[in-house]
This record gives structure tokens, C-alpha cells and sequence, in this order.
């Protein structure tokens, strides 16, 4: 805030004093005689009369005096002249010094108003910089109390946050372990389903491998008895339709590779072991087109495993 500007008593004091002197200087300095007026020049009228030496030496003396007196009276007059002139001078420099002094005084006055002013402006500057300082110093209290309560509010936030994160955590942490318990729960009722199903499974797996086997043995024994059947079949056709070569000895026997087609025709027939008489193997050959088509049983499967091609053993006394 601004102060008011005020002057003291004794600034007061000292002013009126100031100008007290000046005036009382003023009046001392003052020529107050009346000045004197300057002197006429006196014309001797010219008189004729009759004088004699005497009295011209008188007149001539007296003229003398008088002239002397006028020199002395110019002498005077000049005296007085230069001393109001000295006079005048001795005031004009009076006067130029009371001008000065008061010029001085003047700028002292000016330089003290100056000074004054300054002094105004500087302690206006100085009001304004200390209002500035102190709304600034307000603006940063402002700005610190906000600052804080930003801090603070920032804080809690965070401590809320915080709080809600752990409770979060927490939950979470409690889903993860109902999670897992369920998981193992689950885990061990899926073994335990598992190891159920795993044994029914090989139970059942015994079972079917027990009845395959079974029906292995019955095919086994079915293609068997097919085989040993239609081996016997083929046989008798077969010796029907042999030709018996001469010098056949009794007991003679071949190995004949016969391959048949699935209705029974003959494809191939070729001996692979012979009985040491080409007539007797090429007769048994012969014979085994002859009787085509063989024999044959009725199951794909068995036909495909024991007559698709098989080694038929010709024996014609067996």
C-alpha cells in the first residue's frame, strides 16, 4: 500500500528561514539614495567693461580659482561618478551573487525536489515492488497450499488406489486358489474318471481281445477245416482228371504252386518241388488245369489267406 507523502516541522522551519534570508538580502542589497542628477554646464555671459591690470590679474587669479575649483569640482564629480559606478558594480556583483546564490538555491530546491521526487518514485518503486514481492509471495503461498493439497488429494488417491489394488489382488488371489482347488478338484476326479474309464477300458479291451482271440480260434479252426475241406476237394478233382504217365511208381508225390482266381479258376500251376520224374510233375501240372475251376470256399477272407495261391502236394495214392 502507498504511503502519504508528508513534511515534517522542522523541513517546515528551515524553508521559511530560507526565504527570511533571502528577502532580508534582497533588502540590504538595495540602493535606496536618490541618484544624483548630472551636473549642467555653466555659461559666463561676456561682459565688456573697462578693467585695468590689476584687476585683470584679480579677474585671472579668481578665473584661476574658479577653474581650479571647477577642475577640483569635475575631479570631484568624476571621484563621486567612479566611486557610484564602483558602487553599481559592487551591487551589480552583489546583485549577480544574490542571482547566483538564488540560482543556486533555485537548483538546490530543484535538485532537492528532484531529489524529492526520486526519492517519491523510488519509494513508489519500492511500495510497488514490495506490493509485487508480497502478491507473489501470496500467489506462491497460494500455489504451495494448492501444491500441497494437490499432494495430498494425489496421496490419498493413491493410497485408495493402492487399497483397491490389494483388495483386488486379494480376490483375485482367492478366485486363483478356488481356481486351482477346482483344478485339482477337477484334476483329481478327471484322473480318477480317467483311471475308471482306463480300467473299464482294459476290462473291456481283455474282453474284446479275449473274444477276438476266441474268434481267431474259431476262424483258425473254420479256415482250417475250409482248408483241410477244400485241400481234400481239390484233391479228388484233381486225380480225376490225372493222366497216369507210364513208369509212374507207386508213392511218387510233387509240390505244385497253384494260384486261383476267386471263382476257382486255375491261373498258375507250376511245380516247385518235383518228384524226380518230369512226366510225373507235368502230368500233375496238367492235371491241376485240367481240373479247373477247383473247388473253392465261399469266405473271401479264407479264399484270399489259404487258396489265392497255396502249394498243393499231389499224391495220387494219398
Amino acid at each position: 500500500m502507498l504511503k502519504k507523502t508528508t513534511f515534517t516541522p522542522r523541513a517546515v522551519v528551515y524553508a521559511i528561514l530560507v526565504h527570511v534570508a533571502l528577502i532580508a538580502l534582497l533588502v540590504v542589497s538595495l540602493d535606496w539614495t536618490p541618484k544624483p542628477k548630472p551636473a549642467q554646464p555653466e555659461v559666463d555671459p561676456v561682459k565688456a567693461t573697462v578693467v585695468d591690470a590689476g584687476q585683470l590679474r584679480a579677474e585671472r587669479e579668481e578665473r584661476k580659482q574658479v577653474e581650479q575649483r571647477k577642475q577640483q569640482e569635475r575631479e570631484d564629480r568624476q571621484n563621486r561618478l567612479e566611486e557610484e559606478k564602483h558602487a553599481v558594480e559592487q551591487r551589480r556583483e552583489k546583485e549577480q551573487q544574490i542571482k547566483a546564490q538564488q540560482k543556486n538555491q533555485a537548483e538546490e530546491l530543484a535538485q532537492h525536489k528532484k531529489l524529492e521526487v526520486e526519492r517519491q518514485e523510488k519509494l513508489k518503486k519500492q511500495q510497488a515492488d514490495e506490493l509485487s514481492l508480497k502478491k507473489k509471495l501470496e500467489v506462491e503461498k497460494l500455489k504451495k497450499v494448492q501444491e500441497a493439497s494437490r499432494l495430498a488429494k494425489t496421496k490419498q488417491e493413491k493410497e485408495a488406489d493402492e487399497k483397491k489394488r490389494k483388495e483386488e489382488e486379494k480376490r483375485l488371489a482367492e478366485l486363483e486358489a478356488k481356481r486351482k482347488a477346482a483344478e485339482a478338484d477337477k484334476k483329481h476326479k478327471t484322473a480318477e474318471e480317467r483311471h475308471r474309464r482306463d480300467a473299464e477300458e482294459r476290462a473291456l479291451q481283455e474282453q474284446l481281445d479275449a473274444e477276438q482271440q476266441r474268434q481267431n480260434a474259431d476262424k483258425e479252426r473254420q479256415a482250417k477245416a475250409a482248408e483241410g475241406k477244400y485241400q481234400g476237394l481239390i484233391q479228388q478233382k484233381v486225380k480225376r482228371n490225372w493222366l497216369r504217365p507210364q513208369n509212374t511208381r507207386d508213392g511218387m508225390k510233387c509240390t505244385v504252386l497253384v494260384r486261383l482266381a476267386p471263382s476257382g479258376e486255375v491261373l498258375v500251376a507250376r511245380v516247385t518241388q518235383s518228384s524226380g520224374d518230369v512226366a510225373f510233375d507235368r502230368s500233375a501240372e496238367a492235371a491241376v488245369y485240367k481240373a479247373s475251376p477247383l473247388p473253392v470256399p465261399q469266405d473271401a477272407a479264407v479264399f484270399e489267406e489259404r487258396f489265392r495261391e497255396f502249394n498243393f502236394i499231389f499224391r495220387p495214392e494219398g
